[in-house]
């Protein structure tokens, strides 16, 4: 008892320090609650203290260090009595250590740690695939799609794309259109490492046909933009100038009302400020 409350205390001055950018102070405490913990055999806040080390580690770019620690915080969490708190720290630690294996140039070894953490949160990576809607979950999909990203980066083509098509048959059940993009791109990438540029356009082209039906569109036209450039640069390589030119005119069509757009906003801003400013004088 007596170790948990100084192990708390350490945690909550390390997290004093983080917030207020003293890192070196905030790495002390951290280092102590850790030592305090493990002594204590206070698993839950060893972990804790490690996986505020990791984090650390990761924002200074020191992948190694991020590593040890984000690994040394599994195993305690592994250790604490199993619940809801102790399970959701140990998959988000798991999460965490895959993304700084991507980081470190070492996609194969991120792979498996994310097997690991879909496996500790419950997720069957073939689940989006299946005839039930009902049990798709943004749980599943997201696991599956760190999935389909660390095995594109380790050069496993094949793997990836299936990974990709559980993921893009799960968001087509959920309504998912933001997933069914991601999905669509990420396929083009990799038909585009093969040099299939027939199921890059087709993958691209879309795509591009799924942001009209997002939310807020608008929000995303560079990125539509973007991707029907890169759709155009495509039928140009494969010598189809019509839709090259079609989807680089769309394109621009978009660049131009997204600039009108931005430039009514600001004019709208300025005239609310100024009238904001012609209030307080009067006043």
């Amino acid at each position: 008892m007596f170790a948990r409350a100084r192990v708390a205390r350490r945690l909550q001055r390390g997290r004093a320090a983080s917030s207020s950018g003293d890192t070196a102070t905030a790495r002390d405490h951290y280092e102590a609650a850790l030592r305090a913990a493990r002594l204590g055999e206070a698993w839950l806040e060893a972990g804790q203290a490690a996986s505020w080390l990791g984090n650390l580690a990761r924002d200074a770019g020191d992948w190694a260090d991020a590593e040890h620690h984000y690994r040394l915080a599994a195993t305690q969490y592994k250790r604490a009595p199993r619940s809801a708190r102790s399970l959701g720290a140990r998959v988000q630690c798991l999460e965490n250590l895959g993304d700084v294996l991507l980081l470190a140039g070492r996609p194969w070894d991120a792979y498996r740690e994310f097997q690991e953490g879909a496996a500790a949160a419950g997720v069957d990576p073939a689940r989006p695939a299946g005839d039930g809607a009902g049990f798709v979950t943004r749980e599943d999909l997201r696991w599956v799609s760190h999935l389909a990203t660390a095995a594109q980066a380790a050069g496993r083509r094949k793997l990836a794309a299936e990974h990709y098509e559980t993921v893009l048959a799960g968001c087509e059940a959920r309504g998912d259109v933001a997933g069914q993009i991601m999905c669509w791109k990420g396929l083009a990438a990799l038909a585009e490492g093969m040099m299939a540029w027939n199921d890059v356009a087709h993958a691209l082209h879309t795509a591009s046909n799924l942001y009209p039906a997002l939310p807020e569109p608008e929000a995303h036209t560079r990125e539509w933009v973007q991707c029907l450039r890169d759709l155009g640069a495509v039928y140009k390589t494969l010598g189809r100038r019509d839709k090259q030119v079609r989807a680089f005119k769309l394109a621009m069509r978009l660049e131009q009302v997204d600039a009108s757009a931005r430039t009514d906003r600001d004019a709208g801003q300025r005239t609310n400020e100024t009238m904001a400013h012609d209030e307080h004088r009067d006043d």
